[in-house]
């Protein structure tokens, strides 16, 4: 290898292109795709103040039950709101009195908003909370046998 007056060999010249050159590469990179992802990389890191409840959807032949875990919460802290395609749950869990040696039951808020698979009767929605599943009755709107028209 040859060493010029500063002491630097070939090998090491290269090595310093390379990582220079390996920088500028994954700069690029990181610009292409914030430019392809835009914001949406910066609001998945974001923290929430409401934590996503667990629902189970279970389909009869008659209605759609939902099953929502808010543990934690207590029934008048329940927010339930359904369209005839569409169910929310808020609920608000309280914080137990002491010190948290390990917490992951939040007791911040929890909240559900899905659609549902098929369209429902909402007047006709019941609703029941026990040890901290939320079963939620949608009767589906049921379409009676259609008639037939003659076209004339």
């Amino acid at each position: 290898m040859k060493s010029d007056s500063s002491g630097s060999s070939d090998l090491e010249r290269v090595i310093g292109k390379a990582a220079v050159e390996a920088a500028r590469m994954s700069n690029q990179a990181s610009q292409a795709a914030k430019k392809i992802l835009g914001d949406v990389s910066s609001e998945i890191g974001e923290a929430r103040s409401y934590d996503i409840a667990a629902i189970d959807l279970i389909e009869t032949e008659e209605e759609l039950i939902a099953l929502v875990a808010l543990p934690g919460a207590s029934k008048d802290k329940i927010d339930l709101r359904v369209t005839e395609d569409n169910l929310y749950v808020d609920a608000k869990a309280s914080a137990r009195d002491g010190k948290y040696l390990k917490r992951e039951i939040s007791a911040l808020c929890m909240r559900r908003d899905i659609k549902l698979p098929v369209e429902i009767k909402p007047e006709q929605v019941r609703a029941s909370f026990k040890d901290g599943i939320l079963e939620v009755h949608l009767p589906k709107l049921v379409i009676v046998n259609a008639k037939r028209v003659q076209v004339e």
